[in-house]
């Protein structure tokens, strides 16, 4: 029989236990506390003393027995002997008797019977989930800490003024030269097209971007009517520097055709010379296709719908199919809502 359990399971809910023939476990309340020097705040609890008086049965311990080990009250009773008797002969040989989540029984060296109390178990069910804990404590601002503290903070060295004046000086200079190179930094890309090609044999980037235009030599030869030598005739349209395929002059009636030094020489249709062409790099992506067959039939029904397909190549195995093509990321996304009002999965590509 554990007699140490059905002890402590009393303890709970009486404040005196008496074991027959030994004595009787006391209980007293013990409001919270704090230890000071170790920060440490103990909740309230039952403290727990042995009183070597209390040996009268009064059948707290016998009935609890009895209910417990579904016994007899007798039964219980002699069980509780029993166990009384092992204690007793335990402490006349100097051992010392646990009683689990009680305490310690045993005979000092003048024969008498000490009683330590267990220290992790609260028998107090009011301060059932309380436990021991430690704290440090707040460390305060004293007045006179705060009165130095103003008498620091009000004086300042002269040497921290004109450093202050310095470092403000350097920060004028840096804001007056940093500011315009931020406002360039953002309006030249914004003006230009920088991913575009650029003239560099114009090094100057806020001139007028003129286009070369194509302009005829207007040099005129005038051949009077008695010049009839062909040879005198061919002489002349050299030094004068034309430039047309053929010449055709009429003396006296007759038509004469000279060919120059046997080259021919296109005419000009228009004026404009075409600059290089632009480099599409960013495409507006529709669709890609294992099979080529199928992207081109999406090609073909882009175009009707009027938009610029074409595939672009082939990517991770598929052929992929654009809306449009563009040199800058700029006009591609500029150009992407549109495209994802005719299909919501469109997006760039790089490539």
């Amino acid at each position: 029989m554990a007699l140490d359990t059905h002890i402590s399971e009393l303890l709970y809910k009486h404040d005196c236990v008496i074991i027959p023939a030994l004595g009787g476990f006391v209980a007293n309340y013990q409001p919270a506390k704090i230890n000071g020097i170790q920060n440490t705040f103990y909740p309230p609890s039952k403290s727990i003393s042995f009183n070597r008086s209390l040996i009268n049965n009064d059948g707290l311990l016998a009935n609890h027995v009895a209910q417990k080990e579904k016994v007899s009250y007798p039964n219980a009773c002699k069980r509780v002997e029993q166990e009384v008797a092992n204690i007793n002969v335990n402490l006349k040989n100097k051992k010392r008797v646990l009683l689990k989540d009680v305490g310690t029984l045993f005979l000092d060296s003048e024969n008498r019977l000490q009683f330590e109390p267990a220290e992790n178990v609260n028998f107090l069910l009011d301060a059932y989930g309380l436990t021991v804990f430690q704290k440090q404590p707040i460390k305060r601002v004293t007045l006179e800490e705060k009165i130095t503290k103003e008498f620091k903070d009000r004086t300042v060295p002269l040497t921290v003024v004109g450093e202050e004046k310095k470092s403000s000086k350097k920060w004028v200079v840096a804001a007056a030269i940093t500011i315009p190179l931020a406002f360039f930094a953002i309006w030249i890309p914004n003006k230009y097209d920088l991913g575009s090609n650029i003239n560099y044999a114009n090094l100057n980037p806020f001139t007028p971007d003129v286009k070369t235009v194509y302009e005829p030599n207007n040099t005129s030869l005038n051949i009077s009517s008695e010049e009839e030598n062909r040879e005198s005739i061919k002489d002349k349209i050299a030094l004068a520097g034309a430039n047309d395929l053929y010449l055709e002059i009429k003396i006296n009636e007759a038509d004469y055709v000279v060919r120059l030094n046997d080259k021919i020489i296109a005419e000009a249709e228009s004026t404009y010379v075409a600059t290089r062409k632009k480099e599409l790099h960013y495409h507006i992506v529709g669709g890609c296709f294992s099979s080529k067959v199928n992207a081109k039939k999406m090609v073909r029904r882009l175009k009707k719908e009027g938009f610029d397909a074409n595939i672009v190549g082939k990517r991770k195995g598929l052929w992929t199919v654009s809306y449009n093509s563009f040199a800058t990321r700029r006009e591609a996304v500029q150009f992407l809502s549109e495209a994802k009002d005719h299909n919501k999965k469109a997006w760039v590509l790089n490539y």
